[in-house]
């Protein structure tokens, strides 16, 4: 599947690549509805290759134990269920990290989620990047980069990955089918713009999720019924809100519509923004609060979801 957006972070690793000034440590933000999920695989495997050129070869050892999903210098590390990684996940990475590389080229450290680290997990994996040793990289992906720690971030390259346009989406969905967007497909992609993997995946399956996103726009700006979480989609419905606050937010900066994320209505959310005269210092304190209660979910066991966003809602409307 050809990605056109993903291409400027391609060059930038491939370029620093050739001219030998890569960095031992990337963050790539955690985006598969973008298909960063398959921008990372590409990166590893680069990494991995024994003879590099543009990409990784596809035939050398090293290309076939990791196209076969069992390289031995390649390590990963990821958030269970949404639960924090912990110093002792970190510190058996980096113990094995050690070793010799077994394929005589790079090794490589993928960390998903790493915005779930825990504090001393994080200051842990600082240090290895501070020391790195020889010919070994690392790559987080986290899910929102700011919720890295600044010494971390300041520790490895970023690289950002720009959302294509609504026009953009539509014609790459359009191209990627091989025919015209019907309608329903059209206002899907505009809906979620930020998301055309997503929406691919969606049509081509012929399988669509519920829009919470609609459902909660319909409820705060239109005084529409109000959703009824379910212990098993809360995080579905928490997400929905911290992409509308986001856009909100977004709003409140006069920011132009092509950069809102989630397709909401800009005239009826202006709207509520002026009838209920809320400013963007209270928007952001609504923000961290969903980004406290996700943190709150996740570290703590026996808390009931649903209810616990239904009372964050209530403080909105």
């Amino acid at each position: 599947m050809h990605l056109p957006w993903l291409r400027p972070v391609w060059r930038n690793l491939l370029g620093d690549m050739q001219a030998g000034r890569l960095s031992h440590a990337h963050c790539i933000c955690w985006q598969p509805e973008l298909g960063s999920d398959r921008l990372l695989q590409q990166t590893v495997r680069l990494l991995l290759c024994l003879q590099p050129t543009t990409k990784a070869c596809g035939s050398c050892k090293s290309c076939l134990l990791a196209a076969a999903g069992n390289h031995p210098d390649f390590y990963s590390l990821e958030s269970i269920d949404d639960k924090v990684i912990g110093v002792d996940a970190v510190r058996d990475l980096i113990s094995k990290l050690q070793n010799t590389a077994n394929q005589h080229g790079a090794k490589v450290a993928w960390v998903n989620h790493a915005d779930r680290l825990s504090v001393t997990a994080a200051n842990a994996l600082l240090k290895t990047l501070e020391e790195p040793t020889v010919d070994t990289y690392f790559i987080l992906s986290p899910r929102r980069t700011g919720l890295l720690l600044p010494t971390l971030r300041s520790r490895m390259q970023l690289h950002q990955i720009t959302s294509p346009t609504v026009a953009e989406a539509e014609q790459w969905l359009a191209s990627q089918l091989g025919r015209v967007l019907s309608s329903d497909e059209v206002a899907l992609i505009q809906r979620y713009p930020q998301a055309p993997v997503s929406v691919y995946n969606w049509i081509t399956a012929d399988k669509f999720p519920r829009d919470c996103i609609a459902d909660l726009t319909s409820a705060w700006f239109d005084d529409g019924p109000w959703p009824q979480p379910a212990k098993g989609d809360w995080p579905e419905w928490l997400a929905a809100s911290e992409l509308i606050l986001q856009d909100l937010i977004r709003l409140r900066q006069r920011l132009p519509q092509m950069r809102l994320r989630c397709g909401l209505i800009s005239e009826q959310a202006q709207h509520w923004l002026e009838q209920h005269n809320v400013n963007g210092d209270q928007l952001n304190q609504w923000l961290q609060s969903c980004y406290a209660m996700r943190r709150m979910l996740s570290e703590q066991s026996g808390l009931n979801g649903p209810l616990l966003i239904e009372e964050l809602w209530s403080r909105w409307h």
